[in-house]
């Protein structure tokens, strides 16, 4: 490089100030290229990696995959509240954690004025050991001008992004306007778990969660809500670490920096009262929901209006030389080979096994289950995932020794050999299941249909329930293909469909072209939640389109008369995901456990 060749960095702070708006990404890699020209096999991949690790000391935040903004617009009039501990008030400070993820933690970096544009002085760390070991403002003269009190409020607005300026204004506790911001606190708070579940680190930084939320909402320049913060440890479902990091595990080892920290839980006890008389709140709206929906699905003739409960009340079905879909993973402990499981066919996955599959999931959950301690398997089913790893990682030595075809050799596939769908499929997997789901409309199925493909769908007697099943999934797979969709989208539609097809299976004896809307009702708003592991709201509402889909090809061919109920129960879809999030936020731990799980899953559990 010359030495007055621009570098990507100046290149990059150039054009934040040239754009005053949301900027597809590869426009901006373009304009670096143009100016730095790179011979490089993948010349975008450096100014990504100078994106991603400096991109807000360069001016840019991501707001998604494809799309930036230059910092100083996302900040600029925006408007948010910080509620000053009582501590804080009292050693006339405000720390700068309160500030995150819009201010950076460097003292120094951004100044305050009141409203009259008074200039407030900023505390440097350290310059007052006695009164502060955070970063923080002095804010001592300003408490005692503006009457500050514990509970009172700071609402700041950036008044200026570059150098970035905050008015400070005091709210009484008492003006504070709940009901106006309760959308927007549900509305963020939501968002924010939702990308770090989406996440694929175990600590997420809060600026890459936070800021982009605040940067795309319709209320960032409005009346401000809660503290972000404080909607996240009230919430339960992602923790805060250090102030600065989020997560969905859980936070005890989680402390790795050692200082000391502005939010911190509140106190045990009453923290999980009230976040559990909070719960039981939400579950009886949800009650009364789904009673209403239910009783409109029944006036509609959909259904009888009678609960189904097999899943409720241990297993099922009865006829004991019966194999459920499950089971040709389930073999007898004399039984289970190495090559016997990895050998085994899972119709349409082309004969290779997916450790993703659901099919062998179960088969591998149930056969470490038949070689750990009573207790043991106890424990795990009542566990937080979090917790689970921790349990199974205590008895993995014994569990290697005993059964080591538990734990088959992989053999990976460097990424230039692996297909288009292999491809796409892993970045499914991955957590970005939504585009292949939304590509799938029920209009999708009137589109140029085939009348050569297979007009008899040959359903199977009753006494062969796995193999009907089989048939009608591979059926729908082939269906799928020639309607354009990918192997990866017709795969993950079936792996969906499939937890429906173990549980009419396991429970009922049926096959899929025997289901109907009592059991799909149980099957997702009881057994899904309750008995199927590593469950998602979104995977939830993804069974229940694949489902809807499923039914309309059947009544298409004529397998079944009416398929109504399926897409009956398709449009309930949210109130399925509402239940997975909340029996996700009822803790083990809590002595109220019983009492939500049972009002959780009226009418199963009466």
């Amino acid at each position: 490089m010359t030495q007055h060749e621009p570098t990507i960095a100046s290149i990059l702070r150039h054009l934040a100030h040239e754009y005053d708006g949301p900027v597809e990404e590869r426009r901006i890699l373009d304009r670096v290229l143009e100016r730095r020209p790179s011979s490089a096999k993948n010349p975008y991949a450096t100014i990504r990696e100078r994106l991603r690790w400096d991109g807000l000391k360069l001016g840019w935040l991501r707001l998604s995959r494809t799309h930036l903004v230059p910092l100083r617009v996302a900040l600029e009039g925006l408007r948010f509240r910080c509620l000053p501990r009582p501590q804080d008030i009292e050693a006339g400070l405000l720390p700068l954690a309160h500030l995150q993820p819009f201010v950076n933690q460097r003292p120094g970096t951004c100044a305050l004025q009141s409203p009259n544009g008074a200039l407030l002085a900023a505390l440097p760390a350290g310059v007052e050991a006695d009164l502060a070991t955070l970063p923080a403002f002095n804010l001592r003269a300003w408490y005692a001008q503006s009457g500050f009190v514990a509970g009172d409020s700071i609402v700041m607005r950036v008044v200026c992004a570059e150098p970035l300026v905050l008015e400070i204004e005091r709210e009484a506790r008492e003006a504070f306007r709940a009901a106006a911001v309760a959308a927007q606190d549900a509305e963020l708070l939501e968002a924010i778990v939702e990308r770090v579940r989406r996440a694929q680190a175990a600590l997420v930084p809060c600026s890459e969660v936070v800021l982009p939320i605040f940067a795309a909402a319709p209320w960032r320049a409005d009346y401000p809500g809660s503290p972000w913060q404080h909607l996240v440890l009230r919430d339960g479902r992602v923790h805060l670490v250090d102030d600065t990091f989020l997560t969905t595990q859980r936070i005890g080892a989680l402390h790795i920096f050692g200082a000391d920290e502005v939010f911190e839980p509140p106190a045990e006890g009453h923290s999980r009262q009230a976040s559990d008389d909070a719960l039981l709140a939400e579950i009886d709206a949800l009650q009364r929901d789904l009673r209403q929906a239910r009783q409109r699905d029944a006036e509609a003739g959909l259904w009888s209006g009678q609960v189904q409960r097999a899943s409720a009340f241990g297993a099922a079905h009865a006829d004991p030389g019966r194999q459920p879909f499950f089971s040709r993973l389930n073999h007898d402990d004399d039984d289970w080979s190495n090559d016997e499981f990895w050998d085994t066919d899972v119709p349409g996955d082309d004969d290779a096994i997916d450790p993703d599959d659901p099919m062998v999931i179960l088969a591998a959950r149930d056969r470490m289950f038949s070689l750990l301690p009573p207790e043991t398997v106890e424990r795990l089913q009542s566990a937080r995932p979090e917790e689970v790893e921790l349990i199974i990682a205590s008895h993995l030595n014994d569990l290697l020794a005993r059964a080591p075809d538990l734990f088959p050799r992989l053999e990976l596939v460097a990424p230039e050999e692996q297909a288009d769908d292999d491809l796409v499929f892993d970045v499914l997997s991955a957590g970005d299941w939504q585009e292949a789901w939304e590509e799938a409309e029920l209009d999708d199925l009137d589109e140029g249909f085939d009348d050569d493909f297979d007009d008899d769908l040959d359903v199977a007697e009753p006494d062969d329930v796995c193999g009907a099943n089989d048939d009608l999934l591979g059926q729908f797979q082939d269906y799928l293909l020639e309607m354009g969709k990918s192997a990866a989208t017709a795969r993950a539609r079936v792996r969906a469909l499939s937890i429906y097809a173990d549980f009419l299976e396991s429970y009922y004896g049926r096959n899929l072209a025997e289901g109907d809307y009592a059991t799909l009702d149980e099957c997702l708003f009881y057994y899904y939640p309750h008995r199927v592991g590593n469950t998602s709201a979104r995977q939830v509402r993804e069974i229940c389109t694949a489902i809807k889909q499923f039914y309309a090809f059947l009544q298409q061919r004529g397998v079944v008369n009416d398929g109504r109920f399926a897409e009956a129960v398709w449009r309930r879809r949210d109130q399925a995901a509402r239940v997975v999030e909340i029996y996700e936020r009822i803790s083990s731990e809590s002595p109220n456990f019983d009492l939500l799980f049972e009002r959780l899953f009226r009418p199963y559990t009466d």
